[in-house]
């Protein structure tokens, strides 16, 4: 048993620590060789769900095709994939572009919230008074984040804040839509074929089908390798992976390794400005959402009342 916790622990480590790494590299090969975002995220969706789904196929043997045969499942796929896993990925790649990999990280991380007031707001959800204590604290940290402290001006551009927070906004139609798809097929396949069908479906978009490997030298090659291999493919797969050993509440306390991960490997090798408030503005959102995550009690859906028929 300690074994398997133990084992659960290490993938969800390195998977969350994978991905926070790769938005590093990302943001290393938009600086540095200024790719096109929306090139770089079809060619990324498409070769990592291709990739992903030969893991599934090859190593845990789960059929690809059945999932086209139903067609309301297809349906949901399709937005999924479209609105959902392309939604968060170019959002969150622009907000990279704009900004840096530290902001896009942890205002990705704020799904959780837009979740919280999308339920509220719907009436979906009973109002508790602990909701507002969370919405104060997470726009706070949010302010902390995107002004160090100096409410008069932003620290990040504003089209990065702009995209940043559309990236928390997907993010939670990603995380909401896709429960409905993974009760009935497996995650890998859901999300490769998700990443494939979204890539496919940018490049017809952008009516490109090429990518600018000119632009790249050997360095830059290997690092568009690692964010294919490493910080989308397998950090996807050991993070599905983990879920197996551990309870979800320990996934999502390890999974703040991404965002940690991110800040720090942004600030040593990229030098990226990350001030003693932005710094504190982190712990405050990071705490908001491991408490939405692990502290908080079941929510319980508002019940309808209906009015009895006395005639009856």
């Amino acid at each position: 048993m300690k074994n398997e916790q133990l084992k659960g622990t290490l993938l969800v480590l390195f998977g969350a620590s994978f991905w926070g790494i790769g938005g590093t590299v990302t943001e290393k090969l938009f600086t540095d060789y200024h790719l096109p975002v929306s090139l770089f995220v079809a060619v990324r969706l498409t070769l990592s769900g291709f990739f992903l789904l030969l893991i599934a196929k090859l190593i845990q043997r789960q059929p690809l095709m059945h999932i086209f045969k139903v067609k309301h499942s297809l349906f949901q796929l399709i937005i999924y994939a479209l609105f959902g896993m392309l939604g968060v990925q170019y959002t969150f790649m622009a907000t990279i572009d704009k900004g840096n990999v530290a902001v896009a990280t942890l205002l990705q991380f704020l799904a959780p919230v837009v979740i919280l007031i999308y339920l509220l707001l719907t009436r979906k959800s009973k109002f508790r008074i602990a909701d507002i204590t969370i919405i104060l604290c997470s726009l706070f940290g949010t302010s902390l984040l995107l002004t160090n402290g100096n409410f008069s001006t932003l620290s990040v551009p504003s089209n990065a804040v702009v995209w940043g927070l559309l990236t928390a906004c997907a993010a939670a139609f990603y995380t909401v839509y896709a429960t409905k798809l993974f009760i009935n097929w497996p995650s890998l396949v859901v999300i490769g074929w998700s990443m494939f069908i979204g890539g496919i479906a940018l490049s017809i978009i952008n009516l490109d089908f090429s990518f600018p490997w000119h632009l790249l030298d050997l360095k830059g090659v290997l690092y568009f390798i690692f964010v294919i291999t490493f910080g989308t493919m397998f950090a996807f797969w050991m993070y599905l992976e983990s879920v197996k050993y551990i309870s979800p509440q320990t996934t999502a306390l390890f999974g703040v390794m991404e965002p940690v991960t991110a800040v720090i490997s942004s600030v040593i090798w990229l030098k990226v400005s990350f001030g003693l408030w932005q710094l504190i503005g982190m712990i405050i959102i990071l705490t908001v959402v491991l408490y939405m995550s692990i502290g908080m009690k079941p929510r319980r859906k508002k019940r309808k009342k209906y009015k009895v028929n006395k005639a009856l």
